[in-house]
């Protein structure tokens, strides 16, 4: 299987070179990650089993938690506030008691549910948290034709649903993929949200600051029940990408990856993408790195080359720092250094 992958890379990639290095960083847990986020010098990463692992060092050291009465969440996405308060989003049916907030105001020491639903079709998926504004806006999937929208307020101990006015029409079965906790961006005011799960995988994007008018602003990807948008990003104010493909599928992608160069008005599709499944996007302020559970590539945009970082177990990841930081299934965590990449494309001249 190693051996297909790797030729099947090689057929797609002009300029290739040998697989990165990823740096494992072993974990006592075999829990599978999906939410990291950093602030400062902390790092703080989400999963199953009620496992929260983090670090106030870059990286450097690690601890691992599991959250009393939470060994049958799965904390897909998260807010760190301050240096003490962070908050964590189960993503699960609400009627199955999986629908549920953590907040710690005591750096990860003691946590309590600040907020959670316990019927209905709520399913959170993602956070985008202001740290400026010090609010979130957390996102759940669709009910009575439109996506709930919740402000979290007062430095994240208060939470209260958005009354969204203007929603276009939902597809059948639409909804916001949780995979990375990146299905939402919040940026120039505005929201930013990707959808899959239907015949048609779209971007919608809100109308003003106040979150409570949408519009859809392409839809023009054929999609199914497993296949959509799963992550969009931001290189600047103006320049977006949003990646996805099919979770069933992992070494094939036929949704691609689209471009917006004016704050998400119009889209593109980028030609001689990778071709596969992919569930993070993201800058690093040099290149573009795409991360998925079998492989993971980076993106010069002056070069316009395509280098693969190797077979990878990926869900998610985050720039800190001088470092890229990937987590996966079977408690993976791993890193790789920013000059690394930059040796990389300087082997490709």
């Amino acid at each position: 299987m190693k051996i297909h992958s790797f030729l099947l890379v090689l057929s797609l990639f002009v300029n290739l070179a040998s697989y990165a290095q990823w740096i494992n960083i072993p974990l006592k847990t075999q829990a599978s990650f999906r939410a990291i986020r950093s602030h400062k010098n902390q790092i703080w990463i989400g999963g199953t089993q009620g496992m929260v692992i983090h670090s106030n060092d870059g990286g450097a050291s690690w601890q691992e938690q599991q959250i009393p009465g939470a060994v049958k969440l799965d904390f897909r996405d998260l807010a760190i506030i301050d240096q003490q308060k962070i908050l964590l989003m189960s993503a699960g049916p609400a009627d199955k008691g999986a629908a549920k907030l953590y907040f710690s105001k005591d750096h990860g020491q003691s946590w309590s549910i600040m907020f959670e639903k316990e019927s209905g079709p709520y399913f959170f998926d993602a956070i985008a948290w202001n740290q400026k504004k010090q609010e979130g806006i957390m996102l759940s999937d669709p009910m009575n034709g439109q996506f709930p929208l919740f402000l979290i307020k007062n430095g994240g101990e208060k939470v209260e649903e958005i009354k969204i006015s203007s929603f276009p029409a939902l597809l059948p079965r639409e909804a916001a993929f949780a995979a990375s906790g990146s299905s939402l961006l919040w940026i120039n005011g505005k929201l930013n949200l990707v959808t899959g799960g239907s015949a048609q995988a779209r971007i919608l994007q809100s109308q003003d600051e106040t979150f409570t008018k949408f519009q859809v602003m392409h839809q023009s990807i054929p999609a199914d029940s497993s296949s959509g948008f799963f992550s969009i990003s931001a290189r600047n104010k103006t320049n977006y990408w949003v990646v996805g493909g099919n979770y069933l599928r992992l070494n094939e992608n036929n949704i691609g990856i689209l471009e917006s160069k004016d704050a998400g008005k119009s889209w593109n599709k980028i030609s001689n993408t990778p071709n596969f499944y992919m569930e993070k996007v993201l800058w690093t302020g040099k290149y573009w790195i795409v991360v998925g559970p079998s492989q993971s590539a980076a993106y010069n945009p002056k070069t316009k080359k395509w280098i693969s970082l190797g077979e990878t177990h990926f869900h998610n990841m985050l720039l800190h720092k001088k470092h890229l930081f990937a987590v996966g299934s079977k408690g993976t965590l791993a890193k790789m250094s920013l000059t690394y990449l930059d040796q990389l494309f300087l082997s490709e001249k």
